[in-house]
Formats: structure tokens, C-alpha cells, sequence
């Protein structure tokens, strides 16, 4: 789904909707990743099989202990079951506070790219702004310059996010750096608001993630900084079941190059 274009918001909130069948292991992590999973696709496959392996063993414990069984098997059936069971719990709090330093090495880094989560209509607001923001940016030539715009791949050598800061109420702000040799302008920022349930062993089915598209109509001159700042309308929900982790990442900009040395 990758490869046909599909976000990786969309492709998470299909997982998470239908779960996945599967137990996973480092054939399947590779398989993933050479269809092109990032980080967050990744996570959320995890997650997910991690529940279905669980899944597995307790209906498989169900089916057992439904079978005739003397006084000792039950006993040792018994014992076997609290043993898993605090194996269980163990490794759900390992892989627990394994993700809560990943997220905070991320926090450290804003200009890294983060997951995107969010539900179907969201995803599509998404598209119909990145494809607006692109179009407003090739439709505004500079007077005595040409502007080219860059790809994807080039974005984080050119330009990148520091001073990343956020509220409660999903305002951002920060200061962007272009570290290239030109002139930037129009240069589009997409802030994910990821929802992480209280409850993640039973979540809710009303995911309220979502990713909005910001673009800054100044130009940044080579080496030079330019502040940003964005707050969300309408403002984000107020909910006791759960909060966001907002991300804030560099997806295009224009390059101005003086006439005749156009790329």
C-alpha cells in the first residue's frame, strides 16, 4: 500500500481497525520494512501482533483447561498459567517503558520524522491541504528568480525544525533553519497530532489523530532562521480517555536560484 501511495497514517488506522494475523518475527519485520513500513507503521504492527499472539495463548490456555484433568494436572496447569501470566505481564512492561524512552530520544529530536495516526476523514484533509499548499507554492514565481521544488528526499539536508515547542491545546511553535546555499520560500510544515490512549490494552474506537499542513509565505535566506508558529481551528478535543503527541516535521519548500543558474 505504500508503493501505491497510501500514507502511513492510513495504513496504521487500517491495522489498528483490523488487527493483523499473525505472530511477528525478524522475517516479517524485513518483509515490512522492504515494502517501504516506517517507524510508525512498524510500531503499530507490533502492538498489534503483540495482542494477537496474546490472544493465541489465551484461547489456547482456554481450550486446555476446558479438557478433563486430574487433581495434579490441574495443580500444574495451574502453576504453569501464573507463571505465563507473570512473564506476560513483564514483558508488557518492558516493551512498555522500551517505547516511553523511544518517544522521549524522539522529543529530543523534532526535526526527526514521528508517527502519523489519525482516522479516515482526517487523512483526507490531510491530502487535499499538502496538495493545496503545493499548488499555492508553484503558483507564486519571484520576479527575477526561478523556484524549483525539491523532493522529499532532500528536505532534512536542506532544511530543518529546532526549538520545537507545544501546549495542551495543540498550539506549535519553533524556528526553522536553512542550512542549504539558497534562498528558501513558501516552506510547508506538517504537524501530526498522535493520540495515545489511556488504556491501551482497550482502545477506544473515535480516534481523534490527525496531521494539519502549515506553510510559512516568508523567504528564508541561506543560514538564516525564520520562527513559526501554528494553533489549531477548531481547537483540539478535550478528552479524559487518552492525549495527543504532537510532531512537527519539514515535508517541502521552494529553492530560489537566480536566473540562469535554475536547477
Amino acid at each position: 500500500m505504500l508503493k501505491n501511495g497510501v500514507s502511513s497514517a492510513r495504513i496504521a488506522q487500517l491495522v489498528e481497525q483490523r488487527g493483523v494475523g499473525f505472530e511477528l518475527n525478524e522475517a516479517a519485520l524485513r518483509q515490512l520494512k522492504a515494502g517501504g513500513a516506517d517507524e510508525f507503521v512498524l510500531s503499530t504492527v507490533k502492538r498489534m501482533a503483540a495482542r494477537y499472539t496474546d490472544e493465541q495463548q489465551r484461547r489456547k490456555r482456554l481450550e486446555e483447561i476446558s479438557r478433563p484433568k486430574s487433581v495434579e494436572e490441574g495443580k500444574r496447569e495451574e502453576e504453569v498459567t501464573l507463571r505465563m501470566e507473570e512473564v506476560r505481564k513483564r514483558l508488557q512492561e518492558k516493551t512498555r517503558r522500551s517505547e516511553e524512552e523511544k518517544k522521549i530520544a524522539k522529543d529530543q529530536k523534532p526535526q526527526q520524522p514521528k508517527a502519523e495516526k489519525g482516522t479516515q476523514e482526517a487523512s483526507r484533509k490531510v491530502e487535499e491541504s499538502k496538495g493545496r499548499a503545493q499548488e499555492e507554492a508553484r503558483q507564486k514565481p519571484q520576479k527575477g528568480t526561478g523556484a524549483t521544488l525539491l523532493s522529499q528526499e532532500d528536505v532534512g539536508q536542506v532544511a530543518s525544525l529546532r526549538n520545537v515547542m507545544s501546549s495542551e491545546g495543540g498550539e506549535v511553535s519553533g524556528e526553522v533553519v536553512n542550512n542549504s546555499k539558497q534562498t528558501l520560500r513558501d516552506l510547508q510544515l506538517q504537524i501530526i497530532y498522535s493520540w495515545r490512549w489511556k488504556n491501551e490494552t482497550h482502545p477506544g474506537k473515535d480516534d481523534p489523530g490527525m496531521a494539519r499542513y502549515h506553510v510559512l509565505n516568508r523567504e528564508i535566506p541561506s543560514g538564516q532562521t525564520a520562527r513559526f508558529d501554528y494553533k489549531p481551528s477548531p481547537p483540539l478535543a478535550v478528552r479524559e480517555d487518552g492525549q495527543f503527541d504532537i510532531t512537527v516535521k519539514v515535508v517541502g519548500f521552494a529553492q530560489v536560484f537566480p536566473q540562469g543558474a535554475q536547477r
